[in-house]
């Protein structure tokens, strides 16, 4: 039965009362009357809702256990979010789709083809499927307009090289309470336009030089709560945008200062809930803390016993009076430089690859080189890296065992001290090349 206006107010003043009406309800109905709304037609899929302009399908929370049939070609956005789908193959969407909600699922296996040619795919989120556990390489390629990607509590224990490629307009990457312990160098690189990414809740032990290469417009990085043992001082140099960077809740002991020095934008910083040790090698972070002007949380020391339970950042100069220069850079080892030393070191990480061997060979170029070697093209840009052929006159960090000296740094230290044959010779370090021998530590 209608009513027009009129005929509502006088049916009203004699005492007719209109039922009540939830507001969701009307708005179906008003859906349905306008001919916005398609709920179980022949262009929409069964037990799904339909809307158009954009074209939308929401399947959500139907205990579907695939893809159901009928999604029409021209859909936009897709919203299969808490149903029990487990696979994903090609030919399941159309190449329109701009948006992809499947959230919450048990898939298992993502065809690499599924999105091939979806070059309008903005917004995906497989996030919260736990049987996940792999992705090939080339699930993502072609992607070209995707600024947002959900793989979140997935199972994931590793991410292919190339996984990312091409992804150059990715804004938001969500890699979160997954079993990930490593990440490969220049995983990230081309993602140029990245500025969140979030991986805590992982099992990451270290940063590499190259893990975040590339991601020079990135503001904001979360890292907490992972097993972070060791960052590489040059882990965040491209990092000049950065705002927000968590990395509490790790097993992180040391962190060299130089790690954050290029972070001029740095304002958040949270270190706590790390076993810090506040001795000598702290002394770098420290200096940093002291410069730094933003907000950070409290560095409280777990050791020496005489540092126990105090915060970093409030000690005193005085409390490194006792520390050399040397002696604030990682545990100083002196031993016989081979190619046999140099294999065994790098043995010490499983996880590198050849191509980071090449590229670390010349990462600690610039701790202790000269201004002109630090000023070298290509050292301080954005991505900038040394060759693998390049060699170092001097110190060099070998990951697990310390450093190594060359011959040609004593030639130079031997014609300083018999310049000034009043400075004792350095601690720990032999005058002549051939007494350097491997510490048995």
């Amino acid at each position: 039965m209608g009513y027009s206006r009129k005929g509502l107010e006088e049916h009203t003043s004699v005492g007719l009362h209109l039922p009540h009406v939830p507001a969701w309800a009307l708005a179906e109905l008003l859906l349905v009357l306008l001919g916005l709304k398609v709920h179980g037609t022949a262009g929409c899929p069964t037990d799904c809702v339909c809307y158009p302009s954009p074209m939308t399908v929401s399947c959500q929370a139907h205990n579907f256990v695939t893809i159901p049939e009928g999604i029409p070609e021209d859909s936009e956005r897709i919203f299969l979010q808490n149903n029990q789908i487990t696979l994903l193959l090609r030919g399941h969407f159309s190449p329109s789709m701009v948006t992809l909600w499947i959230y919450s699922n048990n898939i298992t296996f993502i065809d690499p083809n599924t999105f091939e040619g979806f070059v309008n795919l903005e917004e995906l989120d497989l996030g919260d499927n736990r049987y996940l556990r792999a992705l090939a390489a080339d699930t993502f390629q072609g992607l070209v307009k995707l600024h947002a990607l959900y793989l979140y509590k997935c199972g994931l224990s590793s991410l292919p090289s190339g996984i990312f490629g091409g992804l150059h307009n990715l804004q938001y990457l969500y890699l979160q309470d997954n079993h990930i312990e490593f990440l490969q160098d220049d995983i990230f690189v081309d993602l140029v336009n990245l500025s969140h990414l979030f991986l805590h809740g992982n099992k990451l032990w270290s940063l590499h030089q190259n893990t975040f290469r590339g991601l020079i417009n990135l503001d904001r990085l979360l890292i907490h709560q992972n097993q972070l043992q060791w960052v590489h001082r040059r882990a965040f140099h491209d990092l000049r945008r950065l705002t927000t960077l968590f990395l509490f809740n790790n097993s992180l002991s040391e962190l060299q200062g130089d790690c954050l020095a290029h972070l001029g934008a740095l304002e958040f910083l949270r270190l706590n809930g790390n076993p810090w040790s506040c001795d000598c090698k702290a002394r770098s972070l420290w200096e940093w803390l002291h410069r730094f002007r933003g907000s950070s949380s409290s560095v409280i020391c777990e050791s020496p016993e005489r540092m126990h339970g105090k915060d970093l950042k409030v000690l005193r100069a005085e409390d490194f009076r006792n520390c050399s220069g040397s002696e604030s850079l990682h545990q100083i080892k002196t031993h016989t430089f081979s190619a046999a030393d140099r294999g065994a070191s790098k043995a010490h990480h499983p996880h590198h690859s050849s191509k980071e061997k090449g590229s670390e060979r010349g990462a600690e170029k610039g701790l202790h080189s000269t201004p002109l070697e630090r000023g070298r093209a290509g050292w301080d840009a954005p991505g900038g890296n040394t060759g693998p052929g390049e060699q170092q006159e001097g110190l060099r960090e070998e990951e697990g065992r310390g450093y190594f000296i060359k011959p040609s740094l004593f030639q130079l230290l031997s014609k300083l001290l018999r310049l000034q044959g009043s400075k004792p010779p350095l601690k720990g370090c032999p005058m002549q090349p051939e007494q350097i021998i491997r510490d048995p530590k």
